[in-house]
C-alpha cells in the first residue's frame, strides 16, 4: 500500500520535506548547554521550522522524523570535526506525554540520527518526577527536569537528542546525569531553537 507523503511546510505532495522549505528554515539563536561538549542546531522554532517539530512531535509523522534524525547526525558530525560518538539517546518526556501521543518524539529522533551515524541507540537516562517543561515559563523552565544516568552511560562518547532547545536547562540536567553517570563525553543536537522570548503558551 501507498501512502502520500506530505511537504509538512507547505502540504506539498511528493517529497518530505521539499527543497523550497528547507530553504526557507531561519538560523537558530546561538545556544550553550553547561556540561556538554558541543551543541548542533538545525534551525529556529519559527515559521517552517515550527510546522516540521509540529508535524514530528504532535502528527508523529515518520519522514519527517527520518529527516531530522539525518540532519542532526550530519549537522554533529560537522560542528565537531569528525570525532566519533559511540551512542546516541535522549532527554525522556514525561510518561503523561508519551501516553497522550503515544511515542516520544526525542527517542524518534534519536534512533534515526544514531542509524544515519551507524551506532546503537541506547536508554542512558531516566526522568525523575513527572513535570513538563512544555507550556511552562522561563523561571519555571530555568529550575528544569532532573534525570538519573545509567550504568551502561560508564565510558562512553554520547550524542544527546531532544526536539527543541529553550533554555537549555532540560539538555543540561540531562548532560550532566550523563556525566554523572561516567560517560566520557556528551554532545548536544536539538532541532530547533526557541527564541527566550517566544515561548507560546501550551507548546
Amino acid at each position: 500500500m501507498l501512502f502520500e507523503v506530505r511537504c509538512p511546510g507547505c502540504g506539498q505532495l511528493g517529497w518530505c520535506p521539499c527543497a523550497a522549505c528547507v530553504e526557507a528554515l531561519e538560523a537558530p539563536e546561538p545556544a550553550s548547554v553547561p556540561g556538554a561538549d558541543s551543541v548542533a542546531l538545525l534551525f529556529s522554532h519559527s515559521g517552517v521550522g515550527r510546522e516540521f517539530i509540529h508535524a514530528l512531535k504532535y502528527r508523529g509523522e515518520r519522514a519527517i522524523a527520518r529527516w531530522l534524525g539525518d540532519s542532526l547526525a550530519l549537522t554533529h558530525l560537522g560542528l565537531i570535526a569528525m570525532e566519533s560518538v559511540d551512542t546516541v539517546t535522549w532527554a525522556p518526556t514525561t510518561a503523561a506525554h508519551r501516553r497522550s501521543r503515544g511515542f516520544d518524539q526525542a527517542e524518534t529522533l534519536a534512533r534515526a540520527a544514531a542509524k544515519a551515524l551507524q551506532v546503537r541507540p541506547a536508554r542512558l537516562l531516566r526522568r525523575i518526577g513527572s513535570a513538563a517543561q512544555s507550556g511552562t515559563g522561563r523561571s519555571a523552565r530555568l529550575s528544569g527536569p532532573r534525570f538519573s544516568g545509567r550504568s551502561s552511560a560508564v565510558g562512553r562518547r554520547v550524542l544527546l537528542v531532544d526536539d527543541v532547545l529553550t533554555t537549555g536547562a532540560t539538555l543540561a540536567a540531562a548532560a550532566a546525569a550523563l556525566e554523572g553517570a561516567g560517560a566520557a563525553a556528551v554532545h548536544v543536537a536539538a532541532c530547533a531553537r526557541r527564541g527566550r522570548d517566544r515561548v507560546p503558551a501550551g507548546a
